[in-house]
């Protein structure tokens, strides 16, 4: 009886949570066929600018950049093969860290960031996070949510949270309660149609728009805050060495693009990846994405379609 009834718990807790998938997805569906058309979005090329180096042991998932420190601040998710959950202060140009904090196993470490004398920190399933004095690194509290944690930035007013679906989540900063919701929308490149973006993962406001990574694709998304629509791609393939043998290790799930930063102050945009051995800094060349996407290896996921690619985009 016991072992039937833990099973059937088991079963029906992941019946339930497909339900909220399906629900959510479904949601997200109508949100955007209510909502505004747009064009094709543009695909734009990279240049790296520069290259800093990057704890290769870490399984970034938040970057954040304090332009009052000059100062990188990191938070990574603890896998068995990586340095764990770890929130750290590192001098960009040497990767130097001043300042961190190692976060027990049973919480996977997500999107980090800070506003005022705040540093805030998401985790993955656990469904809590952390709120830190960004001077010391004390925790100050915690909150709650009825969602993953992938991704967070700020526009300097509501912390906005990514989810690993189409939708953002807008915060109170001091009550850490929702304010609004977003759902992220692209028209595909093939279909022609509206369709929602989904799997997006960190996130950084930058000169007003919302910057994306998108888990297992090379791509960065930029969306508009106010209507959802993504308006243009940043080609990102070829930033990663693949010719790396530490890079060759891993999976291409495990090593992807994930992890923006801005500095608004010098006008720097940052990029990292999984287990990456480099900090990027890229500067976006117009228009010049699909010079670059001819350099994408075929099945670059393992999906028999070829790269993850969720509206035609690629």
């Amino acid at each position: 009886g016991d072992l039937f009834g833990s099973l059937g718990n088991m079963m029906k807790g992941m019946m339930a949570g497909n339900d909220d998938q399906t629900l959510s997805a479904s949601r997200e569906t109508e949100a955007v066929r209510n909502g505004p058309d747009a064009g094709v979005p543009m695909l734009d090329g990279h240049e790296i600018v520069a290259e800093y180096p990057h704890t290769p042991e870490s399984f970034t998932q938040g970057l954040w950049w304090c332009e009052e420190e000059q100062m990188m601040y990191e938070g990574s998710g603890g896998t068995d093969f990586s340095h764990g959950t770890r929130l750290t202060k590192y001098n960009l140009e040497t990767g130097e860290v001043e300042m961190g904090r190692q976060l027990p196993n049973k919480f996977f470490g997500e999107g980090i960031v800070g506003l005022g004398d705040k540093l805030y920190q998401l985790t993955w399933r656990t469904k809590v996070g952390f709120v830190y004095d960004k001077k010391t690194m004390k925790l100050l509290g915690q909150w709650t949510y009825d969602y993953e944690g992938w991704g967070m930035t700020t526009d300097g007013t509501s912390l906005i949270v990514s989810d690993g679906t189409a939708t953002l989540h807008f915060l109170d900063p001091e009550t850490l309660q929702e304010t609004r919701t977003l759902v992220v929308r692209s028209k595909g490149f093939k279909s022609g149609q509206m369709a929602p973006l989904r799997r997006l993962n960190d996130i950084q406001v930058v000169k007003g728009d919302i910057y994306a990574n998108i888990w297992e694709s090379d791509r960065i998304a930029v969306i508009d805050p106010d209507t959802g629509v993504v308006w243009r791609f940043i080609e990102c393939k070829g930033l990663v060495d693949e010719s790396d043998p530490w890079i060759q290790q891993w999976s291409k799930s495990d090593r992807c693009l994930n992890g923006l930063a801005y500095d608004s102050k010098n006008d720097r945009l940052f990029a990292t990846g999984k287990l990456w051995t480099n900090i990027y800094e890229i500067k976006e060349l117009p228009g010049k994405g699909a010079m670059m996407k001819e350099r994408r290896t075929s099945n670059a996921y393992g999906s028999k379609g070829g790269s993850f690619d969720p509206l035609g985009l690629m």
